[in-house]
């Protein structure tokens, strides 16, 4: 007699890494090696992304070393797309449609001044977090992080199919993510980065806190 069940990647992940091969099967039978042996919440720094993907962490940390010589922000942009490759590590992101049951997210890192009371209620409500601080031509702001946002249409260029047309943002095109918890994960703890990769080539642009890193 035979019977499919449903299995969570997340329950198909700790039985793969129980020491019951017969537990360890039947994950397989549902996903593949690359999806069970990551967890995104395991990668909360560049060094961890870069384990997850088998690259060597001092070689491409010489690499953005380098990379900053000329531009801090690009080199802030090389480790973000290192960082979301490891975070999505087992889902298919495509240009024009969603990943298979899920749409795609992208983090929100707005920034506040020093001071200003607008996103209190979500701050108080634990919506929202402080997750750093940035400084620019003397003025200190507070750089938060959001709820995920989704796009409208389809993959990671917001593609519209009945006019096929695409109209994804830079955060979208960039940063999108396979789910909405990938998105809050990597807004959270990369969110000073994100901001480092949008600002820092700018005049007098410095980040003075970084709550995670």
């Amino acid at each position: 007699m035979e019977r499919t069940i449903t299995i969570t990647l997340e329950k198909a992940r700790e039985l793969y890494n129980s020491d019951n091969e017969s537990l360890k099967e039947i994950a397989l039978q549902a996903f593949d090696k690359n999806e069970l042996a990551c967890n995104f919440k395991n990668i909360t720094t560049f060094k961890k992304a870069c384990e997850a993907l088998g690259l060597n962490h001092d070689a491409m940390s010489s690499i953005a070393e380098n990379i900053a010589t000329v531009s801090k922000a690009s080199a802030a942009m090389f480790k973000l797309n290192i960082i979301k490759k490891a975070l999505n590590l087992g889902h298919d992101l495509h240009l024009t449609k969603d990943p298979k049951g899920s749409y795609v997210y992208y983090p929100c890192n707005p920034f506040v001044a020093e001071g200003s009371t607008y996103y209190r209620s979500e701050l108080d409500s634990g919506k929202m977090e402080v997750i750093g601080k940035i400084k620019s031509e003397g003025k200190e702001y507070r750089v938060l992080n959001k709820r995920s946002k989704t796009c409208n249409d389809a993959g990671l260029c917001n593609f519209y199919s009945l006019s096929g047309t695409a109209t994804a943002n830079a955060d979208l095109g960039f940063l999108g993510c396979a789910s909405k918890e990938i998105a809050q994960h990597f807004g959270k703890y990369f969110g000073m980065l994100i901001t480092e990769a949008k600002y820092a080539d700018m005049i007098d642009f410095e980040i003075i806190e970084n709550k995670y890193q």
